[in-house]
């Protein structure tokens, strides 16, 4: 039984039906967007992104993570769902240090999960270029890896992982990777939870890759630190139900991340809040079941315990719609001084749907660049959360995902979205839900 099977297993056995949602460290802090009046308006989404994004870093179990679950069980209490909260536990990913330093100049990063910490006093060795064809120049050596991507493109996350296994098996000290990508940030890679690694890992932008050739040409010293506080703690996921009888209608969302997360999973989160909102104002036959998953930058694990423990089954439920990442985020421009923000969507996202949800989502997002034209239901190609509805066969369904140019980076903020980009997909995802319902 390898480690994610452990917690899958230690998560299972702590489900429970919450009472009186507790307060999150960041709740008082932060305005929500108040019930009633028009959900869908563009304001509400984005005052909920704010308030989303105001709760701080969404790491599970991190203190904004817990104050996003409590939030979330609170509204959905209020509009007269019954709640229940399942906590797991995942590895703990912040540290108190994660730092490069050359000679008297340092590199603030990320530590890159799986973490391996450095012993007392750091890692100390000289940096040396990572190539694939000779990996035995990073032996007893810190490697510093850069692996460079097409303009346009999202950062090449498989192929630093995979940079990071061959480096460790050439017996390189430790790691730290100038990470490529369209914010010249880090850019955090999800992480199953069974993966281990034996060397530490330093993520730096690659915004600062000619500052790090200045010092490494005059041939100054390094010392890799990354430090504590390790371990593992609780994250949750909160499911809202509605209705006595008939089908199920299931709305799920990711809430965890990296980061602040905004375009990331601001937009998921604001329009399943307001389409929970909205869906008690129909007389459906159905029951409603909303669910938010922590866990997800660990490769889906909270998503994996809702479907093992709880998920209706396939043949009781009448629609899935994933509200997965980026799918609301705006679109920026890349250019030499940076990214430039424009008022238009992300064209790196897709839409996913049965072939009974094909027509009805082509009509309702007819205009939306990309997502008018859904791809066709195939579980080889599904991305995110949704690869586990389609896993599960469920009959009718449909499903975002994408990446945007601030995409795990720590720099992906409220600002990442737009009430206009958010208001019109979520009309449409409610005009697929009730087309869909009518002909129940």
């Amino acid at each position: 039984m390898n480690r994610r099977e452990l917690l899958v297993g230690a998560g299972a056995l702590t489900l429970a039906s919450c009472g009186q949602p507790q307060a999150g460290p960041a709740q008082s802090a932060v305005a929500a967007a108040t019930p009633g009046g028009d959900p869908f308006a563009g304001a509400k989404l984005m005052a909920d992104v704010e308030s989303y994004v105001g709760f701080g870093t969404h790491r599970t179990g991190s203190p904004g993570d817990i104050a996003t679950s409590e939030w979330f069980a609170k509204r959905w209490r209020e509009l007269g769902y019954e709640i229940e909260q399942t906590e797991f536990t995942c590895p703990n990913a912040d540290t108190d240090v994660a730092k490069l330093r050359i000679g008297s100049e340092e590199f603030d990063g990320f530590a890159q999960p799986p973490l391996s910490f450095t012993p007392e006093g750091g890692v100390n060795a000289p940096l040396a270029w990572w190539d694939p064809k000779s990996p035995a120049k990073v032996s007893e050596k810190i490697a510093l890896i850069h692996i460079p991507r097409q303009p346009g493109a999202s950062s090449p996350g498989a192929a630093y992982r995979e940079a990071f296994q061959r480096a460790n098996l050439a017996n390189a000290k430790g790691i730290v990777a100038l990470m490529s990508g369209p914010s010249g940030e880090v850019v955090a890679i999800n992480t199953p939870v069974e993966m281990e690694l034996a060397i530490p890992v330093l993520q730096v932008g690659e915004k600062e890759r000619p500052r790090m050739e200045a010092l490494l040409a005059a041939k100054q010293p390094a010392k890799l630190i990354i430090e504590g506080p390790g371990g593992f703690r609780n994250g949750k996921n909160t499911i809202a139900r509605h209705g006595a009888a008939g089908p199920w209608v299931i709305i799920s969302t990711p809430q965890s991340g990296w980061f602040t997360c905004g375009g990331e999973r601001g937009p998921g989160i604001a329009m399943s809040r307001a389409l929970s909102e909205w869906a008690l104002t129909k007389n459906f036959p159905v029951r409603w079941l909303f669910i938010a998953t922590s866990g997800h930058e660990w490769t889906d694990f909270g998503a994996d315990i809702f479907h093992k423990n709880q998920a209706p089954d396939p043949k009781e439920t009448a629609l899935w719609f994933h509200l997965g990442a980026s799918f609301g985020a705006r679109a920026y421009q890349e250019t030499p001084t940076g990214l430039l923000a424009e008022d238009t969507p992300n064209l790196s996202r897709t839409l996913m749907a049965t072939p009974d949800l094909t027509p009805l989502c082509e009509a309702a997002f007819a205009g939306q660049p990309v997502i008018e034209k859904p791809a066709k239901a195939e579980l080889a190609k599904a991305l995110g959360e949704y690869r586990l509805v389609l896993e599960e066969q469920y009959p009718t369904s449909a499903g975002f995902w994408g990446g945007n140019s601030k995409f795990h980076t720590p720099i992906d903020g409220a600002d990442s979205t737009t009430p206009e980009i958010m208001e019109p997909i979520v009309r449409a995802v409610a005009k697929v839900i009730e087309a869909r319902l009518t002909a129940l």
